[in-house]
C-alpha cells in the first residue's frame, strides 16, 4: 500500500532529511557555512536515523501501531538533532537553511500519524459494522 497518503509522507519526510543532511547549510558565520554532512556527527546521525526509520515505516502498512511508534521515534530523532546543533554548536553562528527546513520533515511526519489515526478509526468502524 505504497499509494496510500502517510507512506507518501514518509517518503517525503525522508527526501527531505537526507537533502537537509547532503546539502543544505544549517548554520554559518560571516566566512563559511557549515554543513551536517561535514561537520555535526551526532546531529547528522540523529538525521540519517530518522531518515531510517520513516524509509522502514512506509512498508510497516499492515501494524498501525508500528507505524505510528516509528513515526513518533523519527520526530524525536529530528528534536534531537535540533536541540544538539542549537545547544552545543550555535554559539555566535547564525542559522542556516538547513535549520529552518528542519521543521518540514517533522510537520510531515505529524500528518502521517493524522492519516494512520484516520485509518484507524475507519478500520474500526468498519469492525463494528460487521
Amino acid at each position: 500500500m505504497i499509494q496510500r497518503i502517510q507512506s507518501l509522507l514518509f517518503l517525503f519526510s525522508t527526501i527531505c532529511v537526507l537533502i537537509i543532511v547532503f546539502s543544505l547549510p544549517v548554520l554559518h558565520d560571516d566566512t563559511s557555512s557549515y554543513l551536517l554532512k561535514d561537520n555535526f556527527k551526532y546531529a547528522r546521525l540523529c538525521l540519517l536515523m530518522s531518515a531510517l526509520i520513516s524509509f522502514f515505516a512506509i512498508f510497516q502498512f499492515k501494524n498501525r501501531k508500528r507505524q505510528q511508534l516509528l513515526a513518533s521515534f523519527a520526530r524525536l530523532m529530528i528534536t534531537i538533532s535540533f536541540f544538539v546543533i542549537v545547544f552545543f554548536h550555535s554559539k555566535e553562528k547564525i542559522f542556516g537553511l538547513g535549520m529552518m527546513l528542519m521543521i518540514i520533515p517533522f510537520i510531515t511526519l505529524i500528518g502521517a500519524n493524522f492519516f494512520i489515526n484516520k485509518d484507524e478509526k475507519l478500520v474500526k468502524s468498519a469492525d463494528r459494522i460487521r
